[in-house]
């Protein structure tokens, strides 16, 4: 009896082991998940059936955004304008064997170019000191102690160095003014350089904020119509570099240059760009 109920048992375990690894025959497999895409470029398998963006890509591109998909884009607005402002970095150097004696050179000379350009227009409010300092300046002497050489750290005297910058409003007389300045000042002065700007760039944002919106709206258009999508509202918009200025031109003088081959020193202002950028990102409906 007990063996007919153990191979009975035996007889369903074998049975069941059997019909697990019977091979799948109804044809079902489970479904995969979409994969996300990163080109610019989604393919249809990019779409879920909501027609979301599924793929992301980089600034200019059809990205996710958590729940809902979009389109997202980069605008930039640019024009280009006559400066209306120089802004000259001029300065004095003195050295001296004493902190005195060079301090003394120093302001006089400075005294000198500051009150030369203010007969030439330049107002007081419009220059200001960005740098000042003072120095010590070393040599050094070998001498040979039995039989070694050795090097002494010795005291020469002091630099003092002072430098402005200048607003010039007046820019057809830039070079006019670095001239006198330059004679002012004598063989002390050094003339840094010459910037070209805007002295107010906000009447040229509404100018520059509309193109960089419209050069965003025509590549959100693009992607859209490249992608096979309908482009719905903007759902947000960041600016970028709110009316930065670039100048194509900085005169870089380094040392005081020595006029006598020219009557006037010639400065040109050339054009400046103001440029504007915004990112924004669109819906896909």
């Amino acid at each position: 009896m007990n063996k007919l109920i153990l191979s009975a048992l035996l007889l369903i375990i074998t049975g069941l082991a059997c019909s697990n690894n019977d091979p799948i025959t109804d044809g079902h497999v489970g479904a995969t998940e979409p994969t996300a895409l990163s080109p610019v470029y989604a393919s249809s398998s990019t779409f879920a059936d909501e027609g979301t963006v599924k793929g992301v890509a980089n600034s200019d591109s059809l990205s996710i955004d958590g729940v809902q998909g979009g389109i997202r884009v980069s605008g930039t607005g640019t024009i280009s304008v006559e400066p209306d402002v120089a802004v000259l970095e001029i300065g004095v150097e003195v050295f001296a064997p004493k902190v005195s004696m060079a301090n003394s050179e120093a302001s006089k000379s400075m005294d000198s170019v500051i009150s030369t350009i203010k007969k030439l227009g330049v107002e007081e409010k419009d220059i200001q000191t960005t740098r000042f300092s003072i120095y010590p300046r070393y040599d050094y002497e070998e001498t040979t102690i039995n039989g070694n050489r050795i090097s002494t750290q010795v005291l020469t005297g002091y630099t003092v160095s002072n430098t402005v910058k200048a607003k010039i409003f007046q820019v057809d007389r830039v070079g006019e003014i670095i001239d006198s300045a330059a004679d002012a000042g004598g063989d002390y002065v050094r003339i840094n350089g010459v910037d070209f700007t805007v002295d107010d760039p906000n009447p040229y944002k509404t100018t520059i904020r509309k193109m960089a919106v419209e050069d965003a709206v025509n590549k959100a258009q693009e992607y859209a119509l490249l992608t096979n999508v309908e482009l719905g509202p903007i759902i947000s918009l960041d600016e970028m570099g709110a009316g930065s200025i670039q100048s194509p031109y900085e005169a870089d003088y380094g040392m005081r240059m020595m006029m006598a081959a020219a009557p006037t020193t010639s400065i040109s202002s050339g054009q400046l760009e103001i440029s504007l950028s915004v990112n924004t990102l669109f819906a896909i409906k």
